[in-house]
């Protein structure tokens, strides 16, 4: 299950101004996780330059701390660079622009760096990630990702913040495996004060061979008016599925749907209440509301792909 919840300000006028108001809420989430920077931290989604520790080791070994880890064309893979200014206490990862097909674009730009700590106590095995743009500037994404030894195997909970130099969004997430081999269930607040956005999402999940399934509530509120996002969506090769409903201050508003769609396609959107058809800019509004939860689930993982390979965390 998804919920996410936010406030915002302004005057209803009816239907459309209620849209425009979930449009800007949705645009800040949005606009905040397809930042540079933090598209640059997805590719550690797919693997991380740091071997898995072992059980009982450091996260980080003694043989890489005060040292940056940089990328090269050449091998296709990071090294260890003779680049100072690494902090001594964890290992720095310089993180590149992205080519269109998600590797990292040759000739390798660098465009920030990635310090990660080990910030372990007893009883808590915990990975601090701290991103900055290069030269050093204010962090834009700092995060811990841990886990107690009296919970359960990849029970792990994570705090921090990501920005994108203009906004900024502070999350909380916990996420469990689910009752299957491959079902997550994670709880995630998402909170931006100067937008008045405040986020929650509960969010379960089961993926199999070249599928994947998502029920999922998704509301949102602000000062014009509320909207809530409701179903199942679904993932099968290249096909996509919906079977939701979208309520309007709590009024049935619109149908969402599409069965075994091609991935280049989005779903049907039909009005619900007696209304022959929406706008072009209510239809894009939707389209986004829609949207949202995979680009939420998505972001935090790419946001948390580094820690996350050191210390498990369901989303």
């Amino acid at each position: 299950m998804l919920a996410l919840t936010a406030a915002g300000c302004g005057e209803s006028t009816g239907p459309l101004a209620d849209l425009s108001g979930l449009g800007t809420s949705v645009a800040v989430v949005n606009t905040v996780f397809a930042s540079p920077l933090v598209h640059s931290l997805d590719v550690f989604r797919f693997g991380v330059p740091l071997a898995a520790p072992a059980a009982g080791a450091p996260l980080i070994p003694d043989s890489l701390l005060g040292k940056t880890l940089a990328f090269t064309c050449a091998s296709q893979r990071y090294a260890e660079s003779g680049d100072s200014g690494a902090p001594a206490t964890g290992v720095r990862v310089v993180l590149y622009q992205r080519a269109p097909d998600g590797s990292i674009a040759c000739p390798a730009t660098a465009i920030g760096q990635l310090d990660l700590f080990d910030a372990s106590a007893p009883g808590t095995t915990a990975v601090r990630g701290v991103a900055t743009a290069p030269g050093g500037a204010a962090p834009l994404v700092d995060y811990t990702i841990s886990h107690s030894a009296a919970d359960p195997e990849n029970v792990a909970s994570a705090t921090g913040f990501v920005s994108d130099g203009q906004q900024r969004l502070d999350f909380q997430v916990t996420g469990e495996p689910g009752s299957g081999l491959h079902n997550t269930i994670a709880t995630v607040q998402l909170d931006d004060s100067a937008a008045d956005l405040h986020a929650v999402l509960h969010h379960a999940a089961e993926m199999g061979v070249d599928t994947y399934g998502d029920d999922l509530d998704l509301s949102v509120q602000h000062a014009a008016g509320s909207a809530e996002l409701k179903g199942s969506v679904g993932w099968a090769n290249t096909l996509r599925s919906w079977d939701e409903i979208v309520l309007v201050n709590d009024a049935p508003f619109a149908k969402v749907g599409g069965s075994f769609v091609p991935e280049n396609e989005g779903p049907s959107i039909s009005p619900i209440g007696g209304r022959p058809f929406f706008t072009d800019e209510e239809r894009r509004v939707l389209l986004d509301f829609v949207g949202a939860p995979n680009s939420i689930r998505a972001g935090l993982a790419g946001v948390l792909g580094a820690g996350a390979r050191l210390v498990r965390i369901a989303l």
